[in-house]
């Protein structure tokens, strides 16, 4: 089992965790303006994604939370400050809880609680999964109905969705479908941050961030007006703004 991963940059580290279902590719417009900024950035491609290995199993969060927490071991990063995106915010949160090591943390758009629309998307992907992943990256990026993102990048990064084991798309889905956050998001001692589109089309509001919020002591919590989903793509300026700021705090 291997990581695909890349680390660019010097200075204090940010470790950058992607969703379902994409891959490290989804964090392109927000690495240059880290490193720009002074970071050391570190982004992967979790197991069954992108080009990291696509093994049968070990599609849960207590897997993805022990490969996170390998590679920043390995890459011997001190304090990290973590960047989550949609499912990604849930081994972000996990290892953080673990591990009290982390400076500073970053919820982007968190998808972290149980929600029958995981269940619903795996019966979809069992069946028709090119399709619904094409209808998923629809939702990341649309306002009221309305795509916000040119249709060359979404196909982009449909395919990089595409590419990924059908196994772990599927079973990400169930293991986001089981998840029970409370007792990590309650341990939570980082300084913390959450970021969400006020026109979230693929989960709302009060689901998400507003909810997570409420469950981590001391968070802070931001809207982009009139921004989808996937605002760190639509929004990428002022979701960098943000969050840049946030680290200098």
């Amino acid at each position: 089992m291997s990581l695909r991963y890349e680390d660019v940059g010097d200075g204090p580290p940010v470790v950058l965790v992607h969703g379902w279902p994409l891959s490290l590719r989804f964090w392109e417009p927000q690495i240059g303006a880290l490193v720009t900024a002074g970071h050391r950035v570190v982004c992967y491609d979790r197991r069954g994604f992108g080009r990291s290995s696509q093994p049968w199993n070990g599609y849960d969060l207590g897997t993805f939370t022990a490969d996170l927490a390998a590679l920043i071991e390995n890459l011997n990063l001190i304090e990290p400050a973590l960047v989550g995106f949609s499912t990604g915010c849930a081994e972000a949160v996990s290892y953080a809880a673990a591990s009290g090591r982390v400076a500073r943390l970053v919820l982007g758009s968190p998808v972290v609680y149980a929600d029958p629309l995981a269940h619903e998307l795996l019966i979809a992907s069992r069946r028709h999964r090119i399709p619904m992943l094409d209808d998923v990256l629809l939702r990341f990026f649309a306002v009221d109905g309305r795509g916000t993102l040119d249709e060359p990048t979404r196909q982009y990064l449909l395919r990089q969705a595409a590419d990924a084991s059908a196994k772990a798309t599927a079973d990400s889905l169930a293991a986001w479908g089981a998840a029970d956050p409370g007792a990590d998001l309650g341990h939570l001692a980082a300084p913390t941050l959450i970021i969400q589109g006020e026109r979230d089309a693929f989960v709302a509001l009060e689901d998400s961030g507003a909810r997570v919020a409420r469950a981590i002591a001391g968070s802070s919590a931001v809207t982009i007006p009139d921004a989808p989903h996937g605002a760190p793509f639509t929004h990428h300026e002022q979701w960098n703004e943000l969050i840049l700021e946030f680290l200098a705090t």
